[in-house]
């Protein structure tokens, strides 16, 4: 289930072709000439044999060349060295899904080109020049027990409702170039989520994941990450939308089906880390469904606002609030209901608050979409899916959360 660390620079270890030791033979042979048929069996033989060995050894070497398979553990408490300064990475992954192969195999844009640009380390986040980016670290431990609660959660719901996982990299995988991150103190997010997601599809097949890297690899050289704030914006989360609904089998909406609106300058979390990186702001853009829904929200002191907008007018939001305008930002429990369907599709969403941008998106293709913050959210998530009777159950988690004990702690306690 579980495999051994790879770091981002190693190169795959080159296993030996052994060749069986040759014997001695002491003894004289007779005079005279030897049997012909049974040099020519013994000739045969032999050239089955080397065939034989040479393409074992050479397939095995090549399988550990692409990284397309490895060998499986039987304790995820093993592990090897770390790629600079004492990085854990995570464990080779097992073959990647038929969809994250498809997207694998469209050739991405070119990279991102940092030659010459100032870079500075400021606590947890890295400025490279003008954006910020968040470090990760890579935690076995922590990446066990959030893989744990999944599963559980896959288990307790089996039967009653269909259970997926999205882990969402961060900007500094997928924006920044792979030979620059070479040299930066941080996991590689790809092998990491390959990690989650194989260890998750070996202990309960039935969770379905969500791999979204490659997609947004693919679209690298778009608006999908906040220069200024470690969130992705409503572009970026688009992406991972149309690849949720690749993975459920339905047709995303594409973006000219919602109404596009910009709100202008937005200024986050790094900014507040750096203040030279208000200098160039970011621009905020929202795609509003043209669904008729209504929104309720619960917040965190127990008051309930009735007929709240799904994406608010971020015109009337202060320049660093403006990512407040998804869905009323982090609150506890939202029901979320689509008043042009009929159906009683319904779908839960256990989230953090990179869910905010990507929750408009599913109001197209559920009747009821209830949105839980399992920060604030103080009843148990399982129960919660059961008495609404919800058909799909979406956990979506950026993968900072997934290193994160007390976060992971806190969402099992809740499963």
């Amino acid at each position: 289930m579980e495999q051994e660390y790879v770091a981002r620079r190693a190169a795959p270890a080159r296993r030996p072709v052994h060749t069986p030791p040759r014997r001695r033979n002491n003894r004289r042979r007779k005079s005279g000439p030897p049997p012909i048929l049974f040099l020519a069996l013994l000739l045969v033989v032999v050239v089955v044999f080397v065939v034989v060995l040479v393409n074992t050894f050479g397939k095995k070497e090549e399988v550990q060349k692409d990284g397309s398979s490895s060998t499986s553990q039987s304790s995820v408490s093993n592990s090897m060295g770390s790629p600079s300064e004492g990085t854990p990475e995570p464990p080779l992954s097992s073959s990647p899904s038929s969809s994250e192969a498809a997207s694998a195999s469209a050739t991405p844009p070119p990279e991102k080109n940092v030659d010459g640009l100032a870079t500075e380390q400021l606590g947890s986040i890295l400025r490279v020049g003008n954006s910020g980016y968040e470090y990760y670290n890579f935690d076995e431990d922590v990446a066990k027990t959030y893989i744990t609660a999944i599963t559980g959660a896959g288990e307790t719901l089996s039967g009653s409702a269909t259970v997926y996982d999205m882990v969402i990299p961060t900007s500094m995988d997928i924006v920044l170039p792979e030979k620059f991150l070479e040299d930066i103190n941080t996991s590689d997010q790809k092998k990491a989520i390959d990690y989650i997601y194989g260890s998750i599809g070996a202990i309960n097949p039935a969770v379905k994941t969500v791999p979204i890297f490659d997609a947004l690899k693919l679209h690298n050289n778009e608006y999908l990450y906040f220069r200024t704030d470690h969130h992705w914006t409503q572009l970026g989360a688009y992406y991972a939308y149309v690849e949720f609904c690749k993975q459920k089998g339905i047709d995303a909406v594409p973006l000219t089906g919602f109404d596009e609106k910009d709100y202008g300058d937005y200024l986050g979390s790094f900014y507040a880390q750096n203040s030279a990186l208000g200098d160039e702001p970011d621009q905020l853009t929202a795609y509003i469904p043209k669904a008729n829904v209504n929104v309720t929200v619960t917040q965190d002191d127990g008051e309930v606002l009735e007929n709240w907008p799904l994406i608010a007018d971020g015109d009337t939001y202060g320049t660093e609030m403006k990512y407040l305008v998804y869905i009323a930002g982090d609150q506890p429990y939202e029901e979320i209901v689509n008043q042009d369907l009929t159906d009683n599709s319904a779908c839960l969403v256990v989230k953090e608050s990179f869910g905010n941008a990507f929750v408009p998106f599913l109001v197209n293709h559920y009747q009821y979409v209830y949105v839980v913050d399992y920060r604030y959210y103080e009843g148990n998530i399982a129960s919660l899916a059961q008495e609404k009777q919800v058909q799909d159950v979406l956990f979506l988690n950026n993968i900072s959360m997934t290193r994160n004990e007390d976060l992971v702690d806190t969402l099992s306690e809740k499963l």
